[in-house]
């Protein structure tokens, strides 16, 4: 079977890992360093001696396909959605959720936003609705309570390097693939940084999802205190539940972390940006972000 693997990101740096790993060396088209406006971009150099790369500055297939010449099965893996616009050929798409669950951008970060324990990886055939073509083949992947985004993605990069080597085997025609029910569909906006304002007025559990959900390779979760941001990207709850005093006060500072008091509980967070426990710019009572009150 002949396919081009269309990737980018952190996501495809992993998936490259894994495919090297397999003894899978598929042809590889990515972006070229600096055309992508986004911190999750990468430079795949480091492949060129494994893989054959094709770069592009494009985000429209019929503006570079003289450039791309025979793709085969277009096979595309944390790649623009609408790459293959108006184009009448078989794409397969991969995307890191149970679709027609959380469709659209930001999959990762809105299943652990909702505290979701069970994601998944699905690859179906691109339509024209985003995210919406029929199932090629689909698979659970847990979350579990201590996992980061890094570590989903993991997971997802392996299932999809899984994938790309059954379909060398198999060929597409060995998949069957089903519709979905759009009885089930969710669509997802884009999520901005302000999206990841910390608020510490929410109960500790859904404080530390918030803050698993934007963590590495997102940009981060924060607070703002006095002009100055502060970006949190590890936590854990550290008391569930009940009233410890005034929201956001610092109420412990160890080698554990910084323990900040909730809405309901308490969260510990163990990794702030710049920031070891002991050189935290505040003292145990003091409060931390912006706190409103009646």
């Amino acid at each position: 079977m002949n396919i081009t693997l269309f990737t980018a990101n952190v996501t495809g740096m992993m998936l490259l890992e894994d495919l090297k790993a397999e003894g899978l060396f598929p042809r590889v088209v990515t972006y070229a360093r600096g055309f992508q406006r986004t911190g999750l971009a990468c430079d795949f150099e480091q492949f060129e001696k494994d893989f054959i790369v094709t770069y592009l500055s494009s985000n429209n297939y019929s503006e570079c396909s003289d450039i791309l010449g025979d793709i085969g099965l277009p096979v595309c893996i944390d790649f623009t959605k609408d790459f293959f616009a108006g184009v009448d050929i078989p794409v397969i798409y991969a995307h890191p959720s149970l679709l027609p669950l959380y469709r659209g951008y930001s999959a990762v970060t809105e299943q652990f936003e909702r505290g979701v324990a069970v994601g998944g990886a699905t690859f179906y055939l691109r339509s024209e609705k985003i995210d919406g073509g029929d199932i090629v083949f689909q698979t659970p992947l847990r979350i579990g309570f201590e996992d980061y985004p890094e570590d989903y993605l993991a997971k997802y990069a392996v299932t999809c390097a899984e994938f790309v080597k059954a379909l060398l085997v198999k060929g597409l025609d060995g998949f069957s693939p089903v519709p979905q029910d759009d009885a089930y569909a969710v669509y997802l906006q884009r999520k901005r940084t302000r999206d990841a304002l910390i608020d510490f007025n929410r109960d500790s559990f859904s404080l530390y999802n918030h803050i698993r959900a934007y963590s590495r390779p997102y940009f981060g979760a924060y607070f703002l205190n006095n002009g100055q941001k502060f970006v949190v990207w590890r936590a854990k709850p550290e008391k569930w539940q009940g009233d410890y005093g005034s929201v956001g006060c610092v109420l412990n500072v160890s080698d554990d972390g910084i323990e900040i008091a909730c809405g309901s509980g308490t969260i510990l967070l163990t990794d702030v940006e710049g920031f070891k426990p002991e050189d935290f710019p505040f003292a145990i009572g003091d409060c931390v972000g912006r706190m409103f009150s009646i």
